[in-house]
């Protein structure tokens, strides 16, 4: 035998140690997923088994600190993803796995993808406040993207008729759930966009496991969504479920009657702002009128201590004090007497109480002019205000789509609404409401439409 070619002739120990070292320094730590086969418990508490798919399997051991954290029961069967340290067992030369976490493959392997996807989208800012659209108050129109024949578009207009039922509704429907639902539900926002036939958007389905919801986990309806120039409500599965489209929403609601209840004004509430308005508009006039009436009331009794009928009597009363001690004293006081009579008599004449007079209406007059001109401001600012309430209102009222060529549909027996072909029959009767009056007609054929939903 030739040993030419190998300078060291190794033993078994030293080989297996060397490629030991191999291994470990090579592979380090990986993730790999297969079946639990051949499993054993020692009485230490230390597991062994074999990780298998369908073309080979491997060796591998977990020892009693690391499985004592594993939340569900090690058996054979059991498909899983496994963290481990790859190795050999020297002492018999196998090449093996050390296990040190391990969870059920599928919804683990899923969360893996998500946490990855999330921390990329966080670190390009896709989920940041500063980026989200703010939701218009009193939309006129909104766009739902979900299953039409799913519960949750239901939920949505069951909350719609109830909350706002004036407001108009464009369902793009699609898929939400399995491979094309990511692509559909993508191309119908980029549509929406497109048409700019809505002020709000709200993507919702009902709840699933993380497999059922995983196309709202995918990268390409994430930058959809941030692209959308239209704010987008995500009403997805229940509470506890958050995908990154959640993430990624100008606003996430708990679940799609969550989403109607967020985009949608309140009617009622509207209604019960008007009433407090127009109860503080009418304590405010009537506050003003107290406030203007005590006003006319102060200027009053001013002009009365004013008037020249409240001079003249204390004149009088002066002048009659004067005349009774006239008649006690000599001439010399008479005649002082008398000339103070005239100095006061000047000075009447000068303080001229018919000018004060005047001049007290005049202001009084004046007051009077402002009052009611600020009176008239405050009544028509608050009659426009009023005006652009009530236009509003009309404006979504149910009675325009009327005029606009559309009828009101019913079954004349019931008195229910006809939303479907599927609720009347060839000679069945019913009734039509337009916007000058009502017609009865008789059905004479019926031919249902058919959908397609766009790839």
């Amino acid at each position: 035998m030739d040993y030419d070619n190998q300078q060291h002739i190794y033993s078994v120990s030293e080989l297996n140690k060397e490629v030991y070292q191999l291994l470990t320094s090579t592979f380090g730590v990986v993730w790999i997923e297969g079946e639990i086969s051949n499993f054993l418990r020692s009485s230490a508490g230390h597991v062994y088994f074999s990780l298998k798919d369908e073309h080979s399997q491997i060796r591998c051991a977990m020892f009693r600190q690391q499985n004592n954290l594993v939340s569900f029961p090690i058996e054979d069967g059991k498909q899983i993803l496994a963290k481990a340290r790859v190795g050999l067992y020297q002492a018999r030369g196998e090449y093996q796995l050390i296990v040190d976490y391990m969870e059920e493959a599928g919804e683990g392997l899923l969360r893996q993808r998500f946490e990855l996807l999330k921390n990329k989208l966080q670190e390009e800012g896709l989920f940041d406040s500063g980026n989200k659209l703010p939701l218009p108050e009193f939309p006129q129109t909104i766009g739902v993207i979900s299953s039409p024949s799913g519960a949750a578009i239901q939920d949505i207009f069951n909350i719609i008729s109830r909350r706002f039922p004036c407001i108009d509704v464009i369902v793009y429907p699609t898929l939400v759930q399995g491979r094309d639902a990511t692509q559909q539900i993508s191309k119908a926002i980029e549509i929406a966009n497109e048409r700019n036939e809505c002020e709000l958007l709200i993507l919702a389905r009902g709840g699933g496991s993380l497999e059922d919801l995983w196309c709202f986990n995918e990268e390409q309806l994430a930058r959809s969504m941030f692209d959308s120039t239209i704010p987008i409500v995500t009403g997805v599965g229940h509470e506890t479920d958050v995908t990154i489209a959640d993430l990624v929403a100008d606003y996430r609601a708990p679940t799609p009657s969550g989403a109607a209840e967020i985009a949608l004004p309140d009617a009622d509430e509207i209604q019960q702002r008007l009433r407090s308005f127009n109860k503080q508009f009418f304590n405010s006039m009537k506050l003003l009128s107290a406030m203007v009436k005590q006003k006319c009331l102060s200027l009053d009794a001013k002009l009365q201590q004013q008037h020249p009928i409240s001079i003249l009597e204390q004149y009088n009363q002066r002048l009659d004090l004067a005349l009774q001690r006239m008649r006690a004293s000599p001439r010399e006081y008479l005649t002082k007497t008398s000339n103070r009579i005239n100095v006061l008599s000047a000075c009447l004449i000068r303080s001229s109480p018919l000018s004060m007079h005047q001049n007290i209406q005049s202001r009084v007059a004046d007051t009077h002019r402002r009052l009611i001109v600020a009176t008239r401001e405050i009544f028509s600012t608050t009659e426009q205000l009023l005006s652009v309430i009530v236009a509003k209102l009309d404006g979504t009222s149910p009675l325009n789509l009327l005029s606009r060529g559309y009828a009101y549909v019913v079954d004349p027996d019931t008195q229910r609404n006809i939303k479907s072909v599927q609720q009347v029959k060839i000679g069945s009767t019913i009734k039509g409401r337009l916007k000058d009056g009502s017609f009865g007609a008789k059905i004479s054929s019926v031919s249902p439409l058919e959908r397609k939903i766009k790839n």
